[in-house]
């Protein structure tokens, strides 16, 4: 893998998240415990021996620049092996904020050029997969093909969210639309591209030149390249893949972790993460004390447990005391439920609180959120960062608690508030 590199986008604002994302990057949310979404792109490429990785990130990347740093974590640090984060900056003559997925590669032209690869991979950076990439580039070997572009096969929850495509009996893409409202077609795209280096650079530089362009992949590189005929190629993936595009589906695919067996195996795939990030790794095992009852769950190192915890995952550093009960939910690190809460179908950010007797997740399911109801519809709760609930207080369903709100003692919010500073 000497002659490939890697090029992962991971700096999307992406507003159906809602506070997960308002203080990080989508790449850069807590996913399984221990993990961020951006580490299973970055195992896949160290299992695959990728040696080159560049990380475009624009929103809001302070987090995964400190998760990331120099890629020591992944075996990305050494005389041959590299990970650098590529953020957009200014100059005095060709470099601008990112206006697309296509130009935040184009301005960047000189990370792949440096290493003088034969392929380039682009890869969304904001999935939950496990791809062994030798046999996505043996497979656009074999084809000699110009661009391989992987693809699930539908059906798809909201494939209108997607790109659309058909493959012929020899699995060359012979249509593709992106986000179509009516859907023709067998696949849907996984965001994850092969290129040969110099047919990259031919097309990124044409679309820089058009001004009537939006400067994305799907947008504008892959219809031209249909348009031309080029030798243009789809890799069917037949895996677990995950697109976290709003809080359900988040929820929903760190819940996969915990079906028998897990839909994705962490373990044996050796998904690995930066533990030095909150020192992780410095933290004692998980306590499980004699009044606790924990049932399907995950439990991170540094948890102490005296209540009650089922289908749930919590990261390092949580705390559940007696009494407690925690349902259906994603903890984040160093949270505290106190004696006789009740968390249902929660997800909180890190550094939340959530006093003694109050009962966060109840309520009406069918009320979604006033502000976001297309996003928030599904009765889940989510505290952002640091939200400070005192006793006695019941929240809805379908509530958001904006990051560093404080709820006072016996307060009850009705399902699909929004509740900020």
């Amino acid at each position: 893998m000497e002659k490939v590199v890697a090029m992962v986008l991971a700096g999307g604002a992406f507003s159906p998240l809602g506070i997960l994302a308002e203080r990080r990057a989508k790449a850069a949310i807590p996913f399984g415990g221990m993990y961020r979404i951006i580490d299973f792109v970055l195992s896949n490429l160290t299992n695959s021996d990728i040696e080159h990785v560049g990380i475009l990130a624009q929103y809001r990347p302070s987090s995964l620049i400190d998760h990331v740093g120099v890629g020591i974590p992944w075996d990305l640090y050494g005389r041959t092996r590299a990970v650098k984060i590529l953020p957009p900056y200014k100059g005095k003559k060709d470099a601008d904020w990112y206006k697309g997925t296509a130009d935040a590669v184009y301005q960047n032209l000189n990370f792949i050029t440096d290493h003088h690869p034969s392929q380039v991979m682009i890869l969304a950076g904001e999935n939950i997969y496990e791809m062994d990439y030798h046999q996505l580039l043996r497979f656009h070997l074999d084809k000699n093909a110009e661009c391989t572009l992987v693809c699930n096969r539908l059906p798809a929850p909201n494939p209108q969210r997607f790109g659309i495509m058909s493959l012929d009996e020899t699995g060359r893409v012979v249509s593709y639309q992106e986000k179509p409202k009516i859907i023709q077609g067998e696949y849907y795209s996984a965001g994850i591209y092969v290129f040969n280096t110099d047919f990259l650079l031919e097309k990124l530089a044409a679309d820089a030149r058009n001004p009537a362009s939006k400067h994305n992949f799907a947008d504008n590189i892959v219809p031209d390249m249909l348009q031309s005929q080029s030798q243009f190629y789809g890799y069917p993936f037949e895996g677990y893949w995950a697109y976290c595009g709003t809080v359900e589906e988040y929820w929903q695919a760190n819940m996969d972790l915990l079906t028998d067996p897990p839909a994705i195996d962490i373990w044996n795939w050796n998904v690995r993460t930066n533990l030095e990030d909150r020192n992780i790794g410095g933290h004692q095992p998980a306590i499980i004390l004699p009044t606790a009852r924990v049932k399907d769950s995950m439990i991170a190192s540094g948890c102490m447990i005296g209540g009650a915890v089922e289908h749930s995952i919590l990261s390092p550093g949580v705390v559940v005391e007696e009494g407690a009960v925690v349902r259906n939910s994603i903890i984040f690190h160093e949270s505290l439920i106190k004696q006789g809460a009740v968390v249902d179908y929660v997800i909180t950010d890190k550094d939340v609180m959530i006093g003694a007797e109050s009962q966060i997740g109840v309520g009406d399911v069918s009320v979604p959120n006033e502000e976001f109801p297309q996003d928030f519809s599904s009765g889940i709760t989510v505290l952002g960062k640091e939200v400070c609930i005192h006793k006695q207080v019941k929240v809805g369903r379908n509530v958001l608690i904006w990051s560093g709100v404080t709820i006072q003692d016996q307060t009850e919010i009705a399902s699909g508030r929004v509740i900020r500073n």
